[in-house]
Protein backbone atom coordinates (compact mmCIF):
# COMPACT_ATOMS: atom_id res chain seq x y z
CA UNK A 1 0.00 0.00 0.00
CA UNK A 2 3.16 2.46 0.18
CA UNK A 3 6.51 2.67 -0.74
CA UNK A 4 8.94 0.81 1.46
CA UNK A 5 11.38 3.88 0.98
CA UNK A 6 8.73 6.52 2.18
CA UNK A 7 9.42 8.55 5.20
CA UNK A 8 7.87 6.04 7.86
CA UNK A 9 6.06 8.96 9.36
CA UNK A 10 4.60 9.94 5.97
CA UNK A 11 4.12 6.14 5.43
CA UNK A 12 2.00 6.21 8.84
CA UNK A 13 -0.03 8.57 8.09
CA UNK A 14 -0.76 7.55 4.44
CA UNK A 15 -2.28 4.18 6.28
CA UNK A 16 -4.81 6.36 8.79
CA UNK A 17 -6.09 8.12 5.87
CA UNK A 18 -6.57 4.92 4.18
CA UNK A 19 -8.25 3.77 7.33
CA UNK A 20 -10.44 6.89 7.46
CA UNK A 21 -11.97 6.08 4.28
CA UNK A 22 -9.67 7.96 2.12
CA UNK A 23 -8.28 6.84 -1.35
CA UNK A 24 -4.92 6.58 -2.36
CA UNK A 25 -3.66 7.89 -5.74
CA UNK A 26 -0.53 9.05 -7.35
CA UNK A 27 1.95 11.67 -6.41
CA UNK A 28 0.37 12.39 -2.23
CA UNK A 29 -2.71 12.58 -3.33
CA UNK A 30 -6.32 11.10 -1.79
CA UNK A 31 -9.76 11.02 -2.67
CA UNK A 32 -13.47 10.65 -0.99
CA UNK A 33 -16.19 9.78 -2.68
CA UNK A 34 -18.87 12.67 -1.32
CA UNK A 35 -21.82 12.12 -3.90
CA UNK A 36 -22.37 10.97 -7.35
CA UNK A 37 -20.68 14.02 -8.44
CA UNK A 38 -18.39 15.51 -5.97
CA UNK A 39 -15.21 14.02 -4.60
CA UNK A 40 -13.03 14.96 -1.75
CA UNK A 41 -9.89 15.72 -2.15
CA UNK A 42 -6.38 15.57 0.31
CA UNK A 43 -3.30 16.20 -0.64
CA UNK A 44 -0.11 15.89 1.38
CA UNK A 45 1.85 18.61 0.99
CA UNK A 46 5.23 19.01 2.96
CA UNK A 47 8.52 20.60 3.64
CA UNK A 48 11.45 18.41 4.24
CA UNK A 49 13.50 20.55 6.04
CA UNK A 50 11.03 21.09 9.47
CA UNK A 51 14.25 21.56 11.91
CA UNK A 52 15.71 18.63 12.21
CA UNK A 53 17.11 15.86 10.14
CA UNK A 54 14.50 13.42 8.41
CA UNK A 55 11.54 15.47 9.50
CA UNK A 56 8.26 16.65 7.67
CA UNK A 57 6.69 19.67 8.56
CA UNK A 58 3.19 18.02 6.60
CA UNK A 59 0.58 21.15 5.15
CA UNK A 60 -1.73 18.66 4.28
CA UNK A 61 -4.78 20.57 1.24
CA UNK A 62 -8.43 20.02 1.46
CA UNK A 63 -10.30 20.15 -1.79
CA UNK A 64 -13.32 19.15 -3.34
CA UNK A 65 -13.84 18.70 -7.13
CA UNK A 66 -17.24 18.66 -8.72
CA UNK A 67 -16.53 16.21 -11.86
CA UNK A 68 -19.72 17.51 -14.03
CA UNK A 69 -18.18 20.64 -13.89
CA UNK A 70 -14.75 19.68 -14.68
CA UNK A 71 -16.04 17.40 -17.51
CA UNK A 72 -17.37 20.39 -19.00
CA UNK A 73 -14.32 22.84 -18.33
CA UNK A 74 -12.27 19.90 -20.22
CA UNK A 75 -14.44 19.78 -23.28
CA UNK A 76 -14.42 23.48 -23.39
CA UNK A 77 -10.63 24.09 -23.27
CA UNK A 78 -10.13 20.66 -25.15
CA UNK A 79 -7.82 19.31 -22.99
CA UNK A 80 -8.35 15.44 -21.51
CA UNK A 81 -10.68 15.05 -18.53
CA UNK A 82 -8.58 13.63 -15.11
CA UNK A 83 -10.30 11.92 -12.88
CA UNK A 84 -9.26 13.58 -9.68
CA UNK A 85 -7.31 16.73 -10.09
CA UNK A 86 -7.15 19.37 -9.96
CA UNK A 87 -9.47 20.27 -6.98
CA UNK A 88 -12.29 22.83 -8.06
CA UNK A 89 -11.61 24.70 -4.92
CA UNK A 90 -9.36 24.20 -2.08
CA UNK A 91 -7.45 25.01 1.62
CA UNK A 92 -4.79 24.17 3.34
CA UNK A 93 -6.13 22.44 6.29
CA UNK A 94 -3.73 24.41 8.39
CA UNK A 95 -5.90 27.56 7.67
CA UNK A 96 -9.49 25.77 8.27
CA UNK A 97 -8.52 25.02 11.84
CA UNK A 98 -9.01 27.55 14.30
CA UNK A 99 -5.75 29.52 15.49
CA UNK A 100 -5.58 28.81 18.85
CA UNK A 101 -6.28 24.99 18.03
CA UNK A 102 -2.80 24.87 15.43
CA UNK A 103 -0.09 23.09 16.14
CA UNK A 104 2.93 22.22 14.36
CA UNK A 105 2.42 18.77 12.02
CA UNK A 106 6.14 17.69 11.85
CA UNK A 107 6.65 13.57 11.42
CA UNK A 108 9.96 12.13 12.36
CA UNK A 109 12.17 9.12 11.45
CA UNK A 110 12.90 8.29 14.82
CA UNK A 111 9.80 8.84 17.26
CA UNK A 112 6.99 6.51 16.22
CA UNK A 113 5.17 7.90 19.38
CA UNK A 114 5.35 11.81 18.22
CA UNK A 115 4.23 10.93 15.25
CA UNK A 116 1.24 9.05 16.52
CA UNK A 117 0.10 12.13 18.15
CA UNK A 118 0.60 14.23 15.22
CA UNK A 119 -1.51 11.53 13.19
CA UNK A 120 -3.82 11.65 15.30
CA UNK A 121 -4.08 15.58 15.31
CA UNK A 122 -4.21 15.62 11.60
CA UNK A 123 -7.30 13.29 11.47
CA UNK A 124 -9.10 15.04 14.21
CA UNK A 125 -9.10 18.53 12.33
CA UNK A 126 -9.78 16.72 9.22
CA UNK A 127 -13.15 15.53 10.62
CA UNK A 128 -13.67 19.03 12.33
CA UNK A 129 -12.87 21.15 10.11
CA UNK A 130 -11.73 19.22 6.31
CA UNK A 131 -14.71 17.12 5.66
CA UNK A 132 -17.14 19.60 6.79
CA UNK A 133 -15.21 22.33 4.51
CA UNK A 134 -15.35 19.87 1.77
CA UNK A 135 -19.30 19.01 2.54
CA UNK A 136 -20.29 22.45 2.14
CA UNK A 137 -19.26 22.69 -1.12
CA UNK A 138 -20.68 19.07 -3.18
CA UNK A 139 -23.42 20.55 -5.26
CA UNK A 140 -23.02 22.87 -7.93
CA UNK A 141 -24.94 25.22 -6.39
CA UNK A 142 -22.70 25.79 -3.32
CA UNK A 143 -20.06 25.15 -5.50
CA UNK A 144 -20.83 27.84 -7.65
CA UNK A 145 -21.66 30.40 -4.12
CA UNK A 146 -17.79 29.11 -3.61
CA UNK A 147 -16.40 30.35 -6.59
CA UNK A 148 -18.43 33.67 -7.25
CA UNK A 149 -17.07 34.60 -4.00
CA UNK A 150 -13.67 33.79 -5.27
CA UNK A 151 -12.21 30.74 -3.32
CA UNK A 152 -9.41 28.81 -4.37
CA UNK A 153 -6.87 29.92 -6.57
CA UNK A 154 -7.61 32.84 -8.72
CA UNK A 155 -6.57 31.99 -12.30
CA UNK A 156 -8.64 28.40 -11.65
CA UNK A 157 -11.60 30.30 -9.99
CA UNK A 158 -12.07 32.59 -13.09
CA UNK A 159 -12.38 29.39 -15.61
CA UNK A 160 -14.58 27.64 -13.54
CA UNK A 161 -17.12 30.40 -11.95
CA UNK A 162 -19.05 30.98 -15.42
CA UNK A 163 -19.13 27.51 -16.16
CA UNK A 164 -20.76 26.41 -13.00
CA UNK A 165 -22.93 29.37 -13.96
CA UNK A 166 -23.73 28.25 -17.40
CA UNK A 167 -24.94 24.83 -16.08
CA UNK A 168 -27.08 26.06 -13.13
CA UNK A 169 -28.32 27.80 -16.09
CA UNK A 170 -27.60 31.45 -14.78
CA UNK A 171 -26.24 32.94 -18.19
CA UNK A 172 -26.68 36.35 -18.23
CA UNK A 173 -23.87 35.49 -14.84
CA UNK A 174 -21.90 33.82 -16.33
CA UNK A 175 -21.43 36.30 -19.34
CA UNK A 176 -21.12 39.26 -16.32
CA UNK A 177 -18.40 36.93 -15.17
CA UNK A 178 -16.31 36.54 -18.36
CA UNK A 179 -16.90 40.55 -19.47
CA UNK A 180 -15.11 41.12 -15.96
CA UNK A 181 -12.11 39.16 -16.49
CA UNK A 182 -11.46 40.18 -19.74
CA UNK A 183 -11.66 44.03 -18.98
CA UNK A 184 -9.05 43.13 -16.37
CA UNK A 185 -7.04 41.21 -19.56
CA UNK A 186 -7.42 44.30 -21.69
CA UNK A 187 -4.97 43.92 -24.80
CA UNK A 188 -2.34 42.75 -22.52
CA UNK A 189 -0.51 39.56 -24.42
CA UNK A 190 0.55 35.84 -22.99
CA UNK A 191 -0.49 32.49 -23.00
CA UNK A 192 -2.67 32.54 -20.25
CA UNK A 193 -4.52 35.75 -21.13
CA UNK A 194 -4.86 33.95 -24.88
CA UNK A 195 -6.32 30.80 -23.33
CA UNK A 196 -8.30 32.72 -21.58
CA UNK A 197 -9.69 34.69 -24.42
CA UNK A 198 -10.34 30.92 -26.25
CA UNK A 199 -11.73 29.82 -23.09
CA UNK A 200 -14.56 32.59 -22.87
CA UNK A 201 -15.43 32.88 -26.63
CA UNK A 202 -16.18 28.80 -26.60
CA UNK A 203 -18.26 29.40 -23.33
CA UNK A 204 -20.10 32.30 -24.86
CA UNK A 205 -20.69 30.21 -28.10
CA UNK A 206 -22.19 27.18 -25.93
CA UNK A 207 -24.53 29.49 -23.97
CA UNK A 208 -25.60 30.74 -26.96
CA UNK A 209 -26.31 27.61 -27.79
CA UNK A 210 -28.38 26.50 -25.16
CA UNK A 211 -30.50 29.69 -25.12
CA UNK A 212 -31.60 28.85 -28.42
CA UNK A 213 -32.57 25.45 -27.10
CA UNK A 214 -36.54 25.22 -26.78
Amino acid sequence: MVNSRMHPGEASLCEALVGAGFRKRADGIFTMDLNDDALGILGLNYASRAGGPGELNMHPICGVRIQSLERNLAEITGRKFHQYVPPTVSEPLRYLVPIESRMDWILTREDPETNDEVIADILASLNAYGLPYMRKRVTLETMSQALVAKEGHRWQTVFRAPVALWLLNRHEEALSAMEVQLAEIGSQENAAYDNYRAFSAALKRRIAESAAQP
